[in-house]
C-alpha cells in the first residue's frame, strides 16, 4: 500500500500583486464565488489568472474572452489599454485577429488578447515581449522542421482542467478542528469526525477511506489512504489526481509529443526544454494498457482451462490403462460373480496407479496455469476420478481469489498513479501554461514572417513621434503599396512636425494611411512586430484614433464631441491623436475655426502629436496661431481607363490638389451631349 504522507510538497506560487479575487478590479463577490465554484478554491483561481489562462476563465458561464482578458490584465497591473478610443481598440482587435490565424493551439489564440498596447511606464514589459518575439522569429527562421513538428503537436494543447466532482471516499478525522481545516474538501468527499471510542475497524466495511491522525492500522486495507495530519486535497483524495489524468489525457498526450520534438540550441528551444523538465513520469501515467491484464486473463480463461485439463486427464487415463490386463481362474470368476464389490476393488487396484498419475498431471497443469497468481491448488480439487471432473466449489473459490487479486491490484496501481500524478499536477499546469505562451509567440513570429514584419526601434523618452518606411497595411483586402511616412521629433529621415494636416484626393488612401499609422503605434506599444521595412516609434501613454464622422452632428452630439476633444487635448498625458475628417462635426466654416482652436491648444503641449485628415487644411491653417505641417496625397491625373492615378506616399509639406476636378474630367469624358457640356461648365467654375 502506498501512503500519502505530510512530506508530499506541491509547487508554490507567488500571488502578486493581489492575493484575493475581490481585490481585482471588476471581480465582485458574486463573480468571485462563481469562479471558485467552477474552478476550485480561491488559490487555484488566482493561479489560473496568474498563468494568464484566458481559455479556462472564458469557460465560465457569462464570462466573455474580453472580460477574462481584462481580469488577467488588471491582476497583472496592466488593466488599462492605452488604446483610448473604441476605434483604436477595435483596430487593435482586428490586428490581433489577423495574427491569431497563424497560432496553432486554441488557448494560445485566446491568450493573444492579453497583449494590449501599454504606455511609457510599462517599457520594461514591452521589452520582455519584444525579446520573446525576437526569440520566436529566430526559432522559425533557423529551425523550420522543428516548427512543423511544433505546429502538429501543439494543436492538441488545451488548458488543463481541475477536477471538482464528488468521489466515493470518506475522510475520517480525529476532531471537529481538523474537519474545519479541510472544509473545502467537502466538494470532493464526505468528511466524518470519528468518536473517541471508535477505531479504524469500525470503518473497514467502507471501500475507500482516508484516515487522518493517530491510531491508523499497521497494515492499511486496500483502497485506504493514511495522512499523519490534515493535508492537501490531492493527497487526501487520490481520485482527484486520477480523474485529472483522464480529464486532461488529450492535452497531456500533446505535452508528451512536444517533449519529443527536435530542438536546437537557440534561446526559445532552451525555454521549451525547461518547460518540459520534470515530466518524465507523464508518459507512464498516460499508458492505457491494463496493468492487471495477466491476472485478468487467468480469470477469464479459467473455466476453459478446467475443461481442457479434464479432457487431457481422461485421455491420459484411457491411454495408460489400455495396456492393463486382468487374468481370472474359474473360482475367482464365481467369487466376483457373487460379490461385485470385490471385482470393482480388484479392477481399481489394477488401474489405480495410472489414474493417480493422470490426476496428479491434471493438478500440476492447473497449478502451472495459476503460477503467476501464486494461488495454491487444494488437494481435494477433484469431484470424481473417472471420468475426471473438478469440484465446482474449488474452482469457484479460485475464481474469487483471482477477482480479489485483480481488485487489489487495480487499487494499488491506481494509488501509485494517483501519488505520481499528484506530484505532477502543479508542474504540468505550469508546463502547459508555458507551452501555450510559447505557442502564442511562435504564432506571432509566423505572422511576422508572412507579413514581412520587423521589430520597430523604440524611443521611450522622445516626444510623441513615429517614422516608418516600406509599411504594408495588413488589413487591406488588396495587395498594399509600401508607404513611407513620419511625424514628430525624430531625426532625419523622419519629417519634423507634431501638428500635421493630411490632405488629398478622395479615395487616395488618407484613411488607410491614418489607420496604418495607428496600426504601427498599437503594435509597437504592445511589444509586437510591425509590417514595415523600418520603423521608429516613441512611447506614449494614450493612443486616440477618431474615425470619420458621418453627417453634421446635432447640437447635443456636437457638444459632447467638443467636450471629449478638449479633454483629450488639455490632458497632461503623453499621447498620439489620429483623426479622420473631424470637420464633419458641423458646417465647414465653423469647423475650421473649432479645429484651429483645438490644434493651437495641442501645439502648446509638447506631449501631443496629431495627424488629422482633412479637406479644409488651408482654411484651418489660416485661423491657427501656431504652425502646422500640411502633407498631401496627390492624385496626378487619369490613366487610359480614366481611373485616378494616385501617389499613395504623402508629399511632405505640400497640400494635395483636390480630386473633384479629376472626377469631373472623368465624367465629362464618359458622357456625351448636354451631360458632357454640363460637367465641362462646372470644371470651368473651379
Amino acid at each position: 500500500m502506498f501512503h500519502f504522507t505530510d512530506v508530499i510538497k506541491y509547487p508554490t506560487f507567488s500571488i502578486a500583486p493581489m492575493d484575493t479575487l475581490i481585490a481585482i478590479p471588476g471581480v465582485g463577490e458574486s463573480l468571485s464565488q462563481r469562479l471558485i465554484d467552477e474552478l476550485g478554491d480561491e488559490g487555484e483561481v488566482l493561479r489560473i489568472i496568474k498563468r494568464k489562462d484566458v481559455a479556462s476563465l472564458a469557460k465560465i458561464d457569462g464570462l466573455s474572452i474580453n472580460r477574462a482578458v481584462r481580469i488577467i490584465n488588471e491582476f497583472g497591473g496592466n488593466g488599462k489599454s492605452i488604446a483610448q478610443t473604441s476605434d483604436a481598440q477595435k483596430l487593435h482587435d482586428r490586428l490581433l485577429n489577423d495574427i491569431e490565424t497563424h497560432i496553432s493551439s486554441s488557448p494560445a489564440k485566446k491568450r493573444l488578447g492579453v497583449l494590449q498596447p501599454m504606455g511609457v511606464e510599462s517599457n520594461s514589459e514591452i521589452e520582455v515581449r519584444r525579446s520573446m518575439v525576437a526569440e520566436a522569429m529566430s526559432f522559425i527562421a533557423t529551425a523550420p522542421s522543428s516548427v512543423i513538428e511544433w505546429d502538429k503537436a501543439s494543436r492538441g494543447i488545451k488548458s488543463l482542467k481541475s477536477y471538482i466532482g464528488k468521489v466515493d471516499r470518506v475522510i475520517v478525522v480525529p476532531d471537529s478542528t481538523s474537519a474545519q481545516k479541510i472544509k473545502n474538501a467537502e466538494k470532493y468527499a464526505r468528511i466524518v469526525v470519528r468518536d473517541t471510542n471508535e477505531t479504524w475497524k469500525d470503518y473497514q466495511g467502507l471501500p475507500r477511506v482516508t484516515w487522518i491522525g493517530p491510531h491508523a492500522p499497521d497494515q492499511m486495507p486496500s483502497g485506504w489512504v493514511f495522512c499523519k495530519i490534515v493535508d492537501d486535497s490531492r493527497s487526501m483524495i487520490p481520485e482527484i489526481s486520477l480523474h485529472w489524468i483522464e480529464d486532461n489525457r488529450s492535452s497531456l498526450k500533446s505535452l508528451v509529443d512536444l517533449s519529443n520534438i527536435t530542438l536546437g540550441l537557440d534561446p526559445l528551444s532552451e525555454r521549451i526544454r525547461d518547460a518540459m523538465d520534470g515530466l518524465d513520469d507523464l508518459d507512464w501515467l498516460l499508458k492505457t494498457e491494463d496493468d492487471g491484464a495477466d491476472i485478468k486473463n487467468l480469470r477469464d480463461g479459467l473455466w476453459s482451462e478446467i475443461k481442457a485439463i479434464e479432457g487431457s486427464v481422461n485421455d491420459s487415463i484411457v491411454s495408460s490403462t489400455s495396456e492393463a490386463s486382468l487374468s481370472l481362474d474359474g473360482s475367482e470368476m464365481l467369487a466376483y460373480y457373487s460379490d461385485a464389490n470385490r471385482l470393482q476393488h480388484r479392477l481399481r487396484g489394477v488401474v489405480s496407479d495410472s489414474i493417480s498419475e493422470s490426476l496428479e498431471y491434471g493438478r500440476q497443469r492447473l497449478s502451472e496455469y495459476l503460477e503467476l497468481s501464486g494461488i495454491s491448488i487444494p488437494m481435494n480439487c477433484f469431484e470424481s476420478e473417472y471420468p475426471c471432473s473438478f469440484r465446482k466449489e474449488a474452482i469457484e473459490a479460485i475464481e474469487q481469489d483471482l477477482d480479489r487479486m485483480i481488485s487489489n491490484f487495480e487499487i494499488e496501481s491506481a494509488m501509485l498513479r494517483a501519488e505520481k500524478a499528484s506530484l505532477l499536477i502543479g508542474k504540468a499546469q505550469d508546463s502547459i501554461s508555458e507551452i501555450i505562451d510559447i505557442d502564442m509567440w511562435i504564432g506571432i513570429a509566423k505572422w511576422a514572417r508572412y507579413r514581412k514584419c520587423i521589430l520597430p526601434e523604440i524611443k521611450p523618452d522622445v516626444e510623441p513621434s513615429c517614422y516608418f518606411s516600406g509599411f504594408r497595411h495588413p488589413l487591406l483586402e488588396v495587395d498594399p503599396i509600401p508607404v513611407k511616412y513620419g511625424f514628430g521629433n525624430l531625426p532625419e529621415p523622419c519629417p519634423q512636425g507634431s501638428i500635421v494636416l493630411l490632405t488629398g484626393a478622395n479615395s487616395g488612401g488618407k484613411t488607410s494611411l491614418i489607420e496604418g499609422v495607428a496600426s504601427i503605434l498599437l503594435l509597437s506599444h504592445a511589444g509586437l512586430p510591425v509590417p514595415a521595412d523600418q520603423a521608429v516609434v516613441s512611447l506614449a501613454d494614450e493612443i486616440h484614433l477618431l474615425s470619420k464622422v458621418t453627417g453634421t452632428q446635432s447640437a447635443g452630439a456636437l457638444e459632447r464631441t467638443l467636450m471629449g476633444l478638449s479633454r483629450i487635448v488639455i490632458s497632461s498625458k503623453k499621447k498620439f491623436i489620429l483623426a479622420d475628417e473631424l470637420e464633419a462635426i458641423t458646417e465647414p466654416e465653423a469647423a475650421s475655426g473649432i479645429l484651429a482652436g483645438l490644434l493651437d491648444a495641442a501645439a502648446s503641449n509638447p506631449l501631443i502629436s496629431i495627424v488629422m485628415v482633412t479637406h479644409i487644411g488651408a482654411s484651418i491653417c489660416k485661423k491657427m496661431n501656431a504652425e502646422a505641417r500640411i502633407d498631401g496625397i496627390e492624385a496626378r491625373g487619369l490613366d487610359e481607363q480614366m481611373e485616378l492615378i494616385v501617389d499613395r506616399v504623402p508629399r511632405i509639406g505640400v497640400p494635395a490638389r483636390s480630386t473633384p476636378e479629376l472626377i469631373l474630367k472623368r465624367l465629362e469624358a464618359r458622357t456625351s451631349g448636354s451631360e458632357s457640356e454640363l460637367f465641362r461648365s462646372i470644371i470651368e467654375r473651379l
